[in-house]
């Protein structure tokens, strides 16, 4: 591939040019490289009440699992065992999800109702304990006195009453004696009282458990408002006997359950893959779990993190919503816990004729066409203590052949992806086994950790710089399949975002003279959810484009973990980064260009210091590094010409860019589209609060003969776009 990066060094931090060679091309861009990896984390992180529009935490009443992040022999996180502790993980999540008491909530935990959930009525009256359920997993039961109102279960929610005022869900439930059971929802006191009764709708329980629908309607309510609600399940029958199962609730918009501004917002990205259902999470889920009539899905312990899954996002879910979105599945199949066996059945559930086992099942489950799932990942980090089911290389290598050889005596066509790690032996036995067609994945998590001493601006181009020692990294890897005989394996990130960590200080020692203007904290920390990961983004992705090793990008992850969506509140927004993916996008399709870059560098100190050795990780020190960056293609998808141009250098201000050369002469006298993502600080990020305070802006520039000049600013992302329709148009003066 021909060299379509070069920097010459200049004096100036305030101006730069770069010149376009259309004579040195190229592969097209993959539009493989703008991709999102979703996973079941704990509540409510990427798929549980995030993807999912379910506004009920816990609606399944389940056995909480309160993870403590201690790794077992076999892999896999320990739970929480300690009252104390327990008491102290419920308070931060009331905290975190802006509920009013937590105190109510420890209280009804250890008193025997479900997290979340809390006795409401008479709650003196009410006694709560666990029981069984359909799935024989844990339902909650709840007892009343005599009483002349309504006694029963409540909890806290959030409604997206900015979209809708309109739910529907189903409720699995049954009673000692025929009772009649009514579901509300309330408005809340300041006290997180349950109060005055907004919606109510009633059902009968029987002496079997059974499933019945229902539909909520609030009253007209002030479109932006974003009160707390009650939920309530209760009835106003004497000395009840009820088990309630599961109450699941959903906006009367969603989008076969999931959340209809995620699936939006996503649709907007031009996306071409999701990725799912882990990370972690993958290692000790079952995919049959998650498929069928939901009061047959059992409710588990999450595998991997804090909480418990429900199995109400499961893989006809999942594949409904890539296809509202308009992107292709990737399924990241269990090879830590499960067998090839299993995954072969997964394949052929997604993939199989009516005339097979699995196939007519998903015909059975409403599904009669195939799902033509195409990408097939094997294990997910499997040289880590941390998942469950680890391996050694070899065996890796052992189990990718196994999973590979069941999966395609079920589907020849599918591609699959092997389980790899650029940073260690672990792919050597891997290569023994890998066909040509195959793909080979490697996660982009770079830890660090940084302190109050830290220096941001260190911090900052530590992780701008990073894209080159990636590329080197890749090649390496790329050389090594070549010495196997698999020049044509290709290489996949199926996870890449920031992962930096603040430390608090051990003491309340002063920081030192030096230090002071750095005063690095939790708020000014640059994270994968500021503007930062824009640029972290960006440039690793440039560099895949020219080096042609990479051809994935999964970027981690779609909903409040990683760099993506938010949702908080019934409130859905953008982190910086979902913009900047959306702005690199116009690439896709494209041939890149070769582009030749006049600018200043910068360096980050060659060591950290005897107290800082490991802050920046596996961030090696960066060395005359461009301060621009810049990636330049023509006839892409969307653009006849699109050049990207990144501000990497957090130690200088705006930089005025002239970018010229032969594709702009076409533009001669006409008008350039000029998109600008930027922010004023490292660490600025969008927040409930301020959902747009960071997003594109968009203008124009006037190309003088073969060149136009745009301001890039510090923490920036600068897109320039030309069209030959929107330029005869101008020239026409229409």
């Amino acid at each position: 591939m021909a060299d379509l990066f070069t920097h010459a060094s200049g004096e100036s931090e305030s101006r730069a040019t770069v010149r376009l060679d259309p004579s040195r091309r190229g592969d097209d861009v993959s539009p493989e490289l703008y991709s999102k990896f979703g996973e079941h984390l704990y509540t409510p992180r990427n798929v549980t009440n995030v993807l999912e529009a379910q506004v009920l935490f816990n609606p399944t009443f389940g056995s909480w699992k309160f993870g403590d992040q201690q790794y077992g022999a076999d892999g896999g996180n320990s739970e929480l065992s300690d009252p104390d502790a327990i008491d102290e993980r419920i308070e931060t999540y009331a905290e975190t999800h802006g509920l009013p008491a937590a105190e109510r909530l420890q209280r009804a935990y250890h008193d025997g109702t479900a997290l979340w959930w809390f006795p409401y009525g008479h709650a003196a009256d009410v006694r709560t304990s666990p029981d069984i359920g359909t799935a024989d997993d844990r339902a909650q039961r709840f007892e009343t006195g005599s009483t002349d109102g309504y006694d029963g279960l409540a909890q806290w929610c959030y409604l997206p009453v900015h979209r809708t005022t309109a739910f529907e869900g189903q409720v699995t439930l049954r009673a000692a004696e025929e009772t009649s059971v009514r579901l509300a929802i309330h408005e809340v006191d300041d006290d997180g009282s349950i109060g005055t009764l907004l919606a109510e709708t009633e059902v009968t329980a029987r002496d079997e458990n059974r499933t019945v629908s229902f539909s909520l309607e609030l009253p007209p309510v002030d479109r932006e408002d974003e009160r707390l609600y009650g939920f309530s399940v209760t009835t106003q029958a004497s000395d009840a006997n009820v088990v309630v199962d599961r109450v699941c609730c959903y906006p009367d918009d969603h989008v076969a359950t999931a959340d209809p501004e995620i699936v939006e917002l996503l649709s907007e990205m031009n996306l071409s893959v999701l990725r799912w259902p882990g990370g972690n999470f993958v290692s000790g889920y079952h995919w049959e779990d998650g498929v069928g009539p939901i009061e047959e899905r059992p409710t588990k312990p999450n595998p991997a993190w804090d909480a418990l899954e429900t199995n109400l996002f499961g893989t006809d879910e999942f594949v409904a919503l890539c296809e509202a979105v308009g992107c292709e599945p990737m399924i990241c199949l269990n090879a830590g816990s499960a067998t090839p066996e299993e995954a072969a059945r997964w394949v052929e559930y997604c993939n199989g004729s009516t005339d097979t086992e699995m196939g007519a099942l998903r015909a059975e489950h409403g599904h009669p066409d195939p799902y033509d799932v195409t990408y097939w990942e094997v294990g997910n980090e499997l040289y880590g203590s941390w998942q469950i089911g680890w391996t050694t290389p070899r065996g890796n290598a052992d189990r990718f052949r196994r999973f590979k050889n069941a999966m395609e005596s079920v589907d020849d066509s599918i591609e699959v992806l092997a389980c790899g790690n650029r940073l260690t032996d672990w792919n050597e036995p891997l290569l023994e086994e890998l066909d040509a067609d195959d793909w080979l994945t490697d996660h982009v998590l770079m830890e660090c950790h940084a302190s109050p001493e830290t220096d941001p601006v260190e911090l900052f181009n530590a992780h701008s710089g990073v894209a080159s020692q990636l590329r080197e990294e890749y090649e390496a890897v790329a050389a090594d399949c070549r010495d196997a005989g698999l020049e044509d394996v290709r290489q996949a990130i199926t996870e890449l975002q920031l992962f930096t960590r603040f430390d608090e200080p051990e003491d309340d020692t002063e920081p030192s003279t030096d230090s002071q203007k750095h005063q690095l904290d939790r708020e000014t920390l640059p994270t994968n959810k500021s503007i930062t990961e824009v640029v972290f983004d960006a440039t690793i992705i440039h560099e895949c484009i020219r080096s042609g090793t990479v051809e994935m990008v999964t970027h981690s992850g779609v909903g409040n973990h990683g760099g993506g969506l938010r949702k908080s509140q019934g409130r859905v927004w953008a982190d910086p980064c979902y913009y900047g993916q959306q702005l690199g996008s116009g690439l896709i399709g494209g041939t890149p260009i070769g582009v030749d870059v006049t600018c200043h560098t910068f360096s980050t100190e060659t060591t950290w210091g005897a107290d800082t050795s490991e802050w920046f990780g596996e961030l090696e020190p960066v060395t005359d590094e461009p301060a621009v960056d810049a990636m330049a293609v023509t006839d892409a998808d969307e653009h006849d010409l699109a050049v990207i141009l990144v501000h990497r250098d957090a130690g200088a201000d705006a930089i005025d860019v002239t970018v010229s050369g032969e594709p702009l002469a076409a533009v001669n006298g006409g008008e350039i589209t000029v998109d600008r993502l930027s922010a004023e600080t490292m660490y600025d990020r969008n927040t409930l609060e301020e959902p747009d305070r960071i997003t594109p802006t968009t203008d124009s520039a006037v190309v003088d003969e073969d060149s136009v000049t745009v301001s890039l600013p510090p923490y920036s992302m600068v897109r320039l776009t030309a069209d030959r329709e929107n330029t005869a148009e101008a020239e026409n003066g229409t």
